[in-house]
């Protein structure tokens, strides 16, 4: 069993987990399920208008890590966090601001895998802390966006990469990464 099945069965002396809270914690597993499958079996080589596929799935679990929560408070991880990757790589359209080439640069699955895992972790904590009430509440005061609409946004983020991944991998492999669904 999970940890958030056995947080979701149990309540560990806390109130009653909410109703919408427990849906978007199940959601959010198969979304980490999918991420860690693409990066399991994509083309990391493969190349998007000229940057390596690993790149922008690193673009994408950096997001995850800078949007799910709150962009307002998010500060850069260490690289024992990224496994050694540059947070600078994560931006990935040569228009925005702070955007390197950085040819030659190697992604490993490794480095991948262990900053998505630290990044389901972070978000599974804060998941956790949630009620149906503080999802419709701005993310920080005067913020430009509720919690909710920071979490939707990232599955809809998410899965857009995902989507290109699959199909510069099978472009290149002819095989399809792995993909789950609602359950």
């Amino acid at each position: 069993m999970h940890l958030f099945e056995r947080k979701i069965r149990g309540d560990y002396g806390r109130k009653k987990m909410s109703d919408l809270v427990k849906i978007i914690i199940r959601q959010t597993e198969i979304l980490f399920k999918n991420l860690n499958a693409q990066i399991e079996r994509c083309n990391l080589d493969a190349e998007i208008d000229g940057i390596q596929n690993a790149r922008y799935l690193f673009h994408a679990i950096h997001s995850l890590d800078k949007w799910f929560i709150n962009p307002e408070t998010f500060c850069e991880p260490d690289k024992t966090v990224t496994g050694g990757i540059p947070a600078e790589l994560s931006v990935i359209d040569s228009k925005r601001k702070g955007f390197t080439q950085a040819n030659g640069t190697h992604i490993s699955r490794e480095q991948l895998l262990q900053y998505a895992i630290s990044v389901e972790k972070k978000i599974q904590g804060y998941l956790l802390t949630l009620t149906d009430e503080k999802l419709v509440e701005r993310a920080q005061d005067n913020g430009k966006f509720t919690r909710l609409e920071l979490i939707l946004g990232q599955f809809r983020h998410l899965m857009w990469h995902l989507g290109v991944s699959s199909a510069v991998t099978f472009m290149h492999d002819q095989t399809w990464p792995e993909y789950f669904g609602l359950d």
